[in-house]
């Protein structure tokens, strides 16, 4: 009896399998449950014969597509031939169907080994700087488990270091559809937001996180930055300093509150500017006089401000030219000529192609009087110029 069973199995499974595989002119529809009987031998340890499952399973789901078992069988062939993507369609499909329960155990299980089998190899080709490949093995998560936000998370970055914003954007939000919030996936969306040029809400998802975490440096720093462009002076400094008493060594934060007071200075300067005549001279009025007084005095206490932070941005990073030149052009408007040549011929030392440093450099040497010098450099910022 043992051996007629075999055999008769033997000859069911070379039937469905011709059935299968056959060539046909013309499909031939078949019941649901024959289907699903010549799937599941197909798919048994003793057969596995995966690729004539998936062969007959897909024929079965174009005439039945709202068959829920078919998509769960189709779903598990493709998770034994390595084809997680087909695989994770095929369970979704079984899950908005309405899967039987008894199934969803096996799906999570399939579905859990296969995504993080791909998530894995996302990673790796990410940590290998192959932004296209972890960018395909990331999308494939999203299809495989779509209720995992790491895929859509990781999809977005990759796009977002590929500068493919707006990609970016939309995996991003699907991802905070599921977990709206955290941390992580908030600090991306920020940033993509940003790169996308939508600075306003960029700077609102900034501040969640920083509700959130209330030390993020980087996110501080990142709103400081926003609020300078959106010429908000008045939160850019009160960030700023939330940035420094969380971090007293942040370099950035000095650098950024120096350029802040620097910006403050230039406004102060187009106001003085107004009150000036068509010779450049300033209108001479009473109402004016006080006017101009006033935006001096505020001037002035401006470039100590901006002199102060931008001085304990050179000490924490002494290699950091652009502050030295901020720094500098600060000191000429004191007319504090020895410090401006300090932080000048340190930036030609560093960087002899500076023209701008050339420049102002030439100047503060005429100005003390270092005529050959100051012709010396001049000359030299002429030729950077060229």
């Amino acid at each position: 009896m043992k051996f007629t069973k075999v055999f008769l199995v033997a000859v069911l499974v070379c039937f469905l399998s011709q059935l299968a595989l056959g060539q046909k002119t013309k499909k031939r529809k078949l019941y649901p449950s024959t289907y699903k009987t010549t799937a599941k031998i197909f798919l048994k340890n003793e057969y596995r014969m995966y690729d004539s499952a998936i062969v007959i399973l897909n024929e079965a789901v174009s005439f039945y597509p709202d068959d829920a078992d078919l998509h769960f069988l189709l779903g598990t062939a493709y998770y034994h031939k390595n084809r997680a993507k087909e695989m994770g369609k095929h369970f979704a499909l079984a899950e908005s169907l309405k899967i039987k329960s008894k199934f969803l155990e096996e799906i999570q299980e399939m579905r859990q080994e296969k995504w993080l089998e791909v998530f894995n190899q996302g990673a790796k080709a990410f940590n290998e700087q192959n932004l296209d490949s972890a960018l395909e093995k990331f999308t494939a998560c999203t299809i495989i488990n779509p209720r995992d936000y790491r895929g859509f998370m990781n999809a977005g970055y990759a796009h977002s270091l590929k500068g493919e914003n707006e990609e970016a954007i939309s995996y991003l939000e699907k991802g905070l559809e599921l977990a709206p919030n955290t941390l992580d996936i908030l600090r991306i969306y920020a940033a993509a937001l940003y790169n996308a040029e939508n600075i306003e809400k960029a700077l609102e998802v900034y501040l969640k996180v920083a509700e959130k975490d209330p030390k993020d440096v980087n996110t501080l720093n990142n709103i400081v930055s926003i609020y300078g462009i959106l010429k908000d002076f008045d939160n850019a400094l009160q960030f700023s300093q939330k940035l420094i008493d969380v971090d007293s060594t942040f370099e950035d934060a000095y650098f950024n509150m120096g350029t802040i007071y620097l910006q403050q200075i230039q406004d102060v300067d187009f106001a003085l500017d107004s009150l000036k005549d068509t010779t450049g001279a300033y209108l001479a009025d009473e109402k004016c006089k006080a006017k101009i007084e006033e935006l001096e005095k505020k001037k002035g206490g401006l470039l100590n401000k901006a002199e102060s932070t931008l001085g304990k941005a050179v000490k924490l990073d002494s290699l950091d030219l652009e502050a030295r030149m901020f720094l500098a052009r600060i000191y000429m408007e004191q007319e504090k000529l020895d410090e401006a040549l300090g932080d000048l011929e340190f930036i030609v030392q560093n960087d002899s192609t500076n023209c701008e440093a050339l420049t102002h450099l030439a100047g503060v040497y005429a100005k003390k009087g270092m005529g050959d010098k100051a012709k010396e450099t001049w000359q030299k910022a002429q030729d950077c110029v060229k």
